[in-house]
């Protein structure tokens, strides 16, 4: 699909195949299903404006690159996948999206405004400006698995302004409770937990 606008659509990306949006594809308020993995999806200049993106499938490691979300709501599951850019915000970006009811893992916001971002509810949690936390995180005696995936989340340059992580994973990984994950958690300067 390219260079066309289309407005209050339902457009498939299906299993076991490839599905390239854009150059020129404009969605309003549309919904996009997607059963596919980060290999069936190719972003090569689109803009979403509202609308759905409903992910059916666990997401992994993927970088919404060429694609531009603004006031979209995203569903589903995503684990170690990035929104917005490192460098280029006139190519990819990311901005007044509704994550609150999607589940995010590892996942990282590129270079936002997060003030009109809604993040999902706690076991989710956001830390926002993790290369701030540095500092604190690295001081801190963590239990093992928890130190290690903060560290890994700190260690971020400064274009990454949030990162959500998942509690209910570092508690089945770490054999503590989801009470004693947020205590930790609570800690860290630019910790957001929704309830």
């Amino acid at each position: 699909m390219n260079s066309q606008v289309l407005s209050s659509q339902t457009i498939e990306l299906e299993r076991d195949q490839v599905s390239i949006l854009g150059p020129k594809l404009e969605l309003h308020n549309c919904t996009v299903i997607s059963d596919t993995d980060g290999q069936g999806m190719v972003f090569a200049g689109l803009r979403m404006h509202g609308g759905i993106f409903d992910q059916k499938q666990a997401l992994r490691n993927f970088h919404f690159q060429g694609v531009h979300f603004l006031r979209v709501r995203f569903m589903g599951k995503y684990i170690g996948c990035d929104f917005g850019d490192w460098e280029d915000m006139d190519r990819s970006s990311v901005s007044e999206c509704d994550f609150s009811s999607a589940r995010l893992q590892d996942c990282r916001l590129l270079n936002c405004d997060m003030k009109g971002i809604l993040i999902p509810k706690w076991p989710c949690f956001c830390l926002l400006n993790p290369a701030e936390a540095r500092d604190f995180v690295i001081s801190q005696q963590w239990p093992k698995k928890i130190g290690l995936t903060l560290d890994i989340y700190t260690d971020s340059d400064r274009e990454c302004v949030a990162i959500i992580g998942d509690a209910s994973v570092l508690a089945k990984e770490s054999g503590l409770s989801l009470s004693e994950i947020r205590a930790l958690l609570q800690i860290i300067p630019g910790v957001n937990i929704v309830d």
